[in-house]
């Protein structure tokens, strides 16, 4: 604790002393049958101004002592125990005061932690349980792909991979809270990665008849498969989303230094220059009118957040009217298997 905070804790006494020297010398002055030497006086002033230096300086130490002793206090876990050792009443007072406040929070915690395991159990085993219906309807609709029309299939198709997805995205983001519990750092081959995730939209492909063009070679990046796989299947998301019928979507792969970076580029309207910042935010969603499956401006987000946990990097550019390019960069470096998770 600063002096300064300190004498404005204690101005009301400091203000009392002052009168209180103001009026002795007022008396001094004024009262004339008030005899004393002048060596007097000097030893008086002299006594009162050492009295008043060590009064600041023992007064200014207990109090530090005792903000020093509650900042201890307040920083553990209080006990009523605690309390007592507390010398002056006031700050027995305060220690009841926090001790009590502490009590109510932890035990407000406890509730609350009760309450989101209980919702959690609940939205694990909907997500579960939700799937199997999904790939029943699946299953139907391919068995009799030939005796629906063209159109309808598409239709259907879209549809309930949007409700995959959807169901995929609350999985992913539950998780996300908690991705040390469930991650798994090894060496993956960046071809493996987009393979995987192409394969998933390769009915989409078919459907906007879209030309897709792999450049580069394979590397290997240390990541975890499963979550770098989430994040790559968003970004080729968003970019089926807003390429136009017979558009093209090139997935190039390249390394520098240390860095291996899989770039997705689609033709199409690409994003407005004012939009580039805004475009991993929450919710966001572009104004401009694009063709394609509904966007909820959740995905990028997530995928964002889900590379800096993994210690990854999420870009995005644009030519507005021509292209948009998303990066996901794999850094390595000798911590990597020791990323915090925060």
């Amino acid at each position: 604790m600063s002096f300064i905070k300190y004498f404005k804790e204690r101005w009301i006494t400091y203000l009392f002393l002052f009168f209180l020297f103001a009026f002795s010398a007022a008396v001094y002055k004024l009262d004339n049958s008030f005899n004393i030497t002048e060596s007097n006086a000097t030893y008086i002033i002299s006594g009162w101004t050492i009295l008043f230096i060590a009064f600041v300086v023992i007064d200014y130490g207990a109090f530090y002592a005792r903000i020093k002793s509650f900042k201890r206090y307040c920083s553990l876990n209080a006990s009523s125990q605690d309390v007592d050792e507390f010398s002056y009443p006031m700050d027995r007072e305060y220690a009841g005061l926090v001790h009590d406040m502490v009590v109510k929070y932890e035990d407000f915690k406890a509730q609350v932690s009760t309450r989101f395991s209980d919702q959690l159990e609940f939205i694990s085993k909907w997500i579960h349980d939700v799937k199997v219906p999904i790939s029943a309807i699946r299953l139907i609709l391919e068995n009799h792909e030939q005796e629906i029309p063209r159109d309808l299939y598409q239709g259907i198709d879209r549809e309930l991979f949007s409700v995959e997805q959807s169901v995929q995205r609350v999985f992913y983001e539950l998780k996300s809270n908690n991705l040390h519990d469930d991650y798994k750092i090894e060496k993956v081959s960046t071809k493996k990665l987009i393979a995987q995730t192409l394969k998933a939209y390769s009915n989409f492909f078919s459907y906007k008849k879209l030309n897709i063009s792999i450049l580069g070679p394979a590397y290997d990046v240390l990541t975890d498969e499963k979550w770098s796989g989430y994040i790559l299947s968003q970004i080729i998301s968003n970019a089926v989303k807003y390429t136009p019928d017979n558009g093209d979507i090139v997935i190039s792969t390249e390394k520098m230094d240390n860095e291996v970076t899989i770039a997705i580029k689609n033709s199409g309207k690409g994003i407005l220059k004012k939009d580039i910042g805004q475009v991993f935010k929450k919710g966001y969603t572009s104004s401009e009118d694009r063709s394609g499956m509904k966007a909820t401006g959740y995905g990028l987000y997530l995928s964002s957040k889900l590379s800096d946990k993994l210690g990854h990097r999420l870009t995005v550019e644009s030519e507005y009217g021509k292209y948009a390019v998303f990066s996901l960069t794999f850094i390595e470096n000798p911590t990597m298997h020791n990323t915090i998770i925060s």
